[in-house]
């Protein structure tokens, strides 16, 4: 099959699952379909570029489905104009962008969207809940994660060190300071950006420690994997870190399934639910059938 995966070029610190997820599939992808990665600039001078590069792909390369990637507004609008009105379009949710500016028209847009993938049903639903993808086929399917060695063993030592996520924070430094952390919180204020990060930090050995909000209550489980508190509790926050330090088998416990959790986040697994779902928008972009249930 021959996919064309659509991504802004403008990658942010907050759009932490767009930045780290398009980069981590087109490879993967590739190994079974045949991918063409478009980046495309979102400012008003960008839209004919981003027409132009479109259109290439689609006489040079004939792509099956266009996947669309961190794109609302205008930038959307542009891109699928580009792409014509028979070529089957999925997208994926990576934040509640398409929610915060310009709502309606995206709404109207998305419509013609035939496959929409979430990495969480929290933003799937916030999305439906809205108005969109009524008729879309509906993916629920995590954020994949490429293998990594084991997690270093973590020494004895007088100190616990504590890293509280800055958002702004690029993922490259994100992902060093992960590394040499024992314990990761999370802001309070939209954790659910922070998705793949939560994934790094299980992979690399991390204690989280998060809001009990939306999407994260899906990954999270407290007092299994991580700690959850509620929205804006310091006070709660400083508790378990108290705990976390008092009680070092506490800690290991919650490591250790935080490890296991992060292998059902396969890649593998994910490209093959991805392709099976493609299967799913080609079959019903003939049959002019998308009127599909959540998965």
């Amino acid at each position: 099959m021959k996919i064309c995966l659509v991504d802004t070029r403008h990658r942010s610190a907050a759009a932490d699952g767009a930045a780290i997820y398009v980069p981590q599939l087109a490879p993967a992808l590739a190994e079974a379909q045949r991918v063409t990665v478009v980046t495309v600039g979102t400012g008003p001078h960008e839209m004919p570029g981003a027409a132009n590069a479109i259109r290439h792909v689609m006489d040079r390369d004939r792509p099956e489905i266009m996947h669309l990637n961190n794109l609302g507004g205008v930038p959307l609008a542009t891109v699928m104009w580009a792409a014509g009105n028979h070529l089957p379009l999925a997208i994926s949710l990576h934040d509640p962008g398409l929610l915060d500016t310009l709502a309606g028209f995206n709404r109207w847009l998305t419509g013609r969207v035939g496959l929409v993938i979430s990495p969480t049903h929290d933003l799937l639903d916030q999305h439906l809940d809205r108005g969109f993808f009524r008729r879309a086929i509906q993916q629920i399917l995590p954020y994949a994660i490429e293998p990594a060695p084991p997690p270093r063993p973590r020494p004895v030592k007088d100190t616990f060190d504590v890293f509280f996520l800055d958002p702004a924070m690029s993922g490259e430094a994100r992902r060093a300071r992960l590394e040499y952390t024992e314990c990761v919180i999370l802001p309070f204020l939209r954790p659910d950006r922070f998705l793949v990060t939560i994934q790094e930090a299980f992979q690399l050995g991390a204690v989280v420690i998060a809001a009990r909000a939306g999407a994260i209550t899906e990954m999270v489980r407290d007092g299994v994997n991580g700690i959850l508190v509620e929205p804006g509790d310091h006070a709660a926050i400083d508790a378990a870190i108290r705990r976390l330090q008092d009680s070092p088998e506490l800690a290991a416990r919650l490591r250790a399934a935080a490890v296991e959790t992060v292998r059902l986040y396969d890649m593998r697994f994910h490209i093959d639910r991805l392709s099976d779902a493609y299967q799913q928008l080609v079959i019903a972009s003939r049959t002019g059938d998308l009127d599909r249930p959540a998965a």
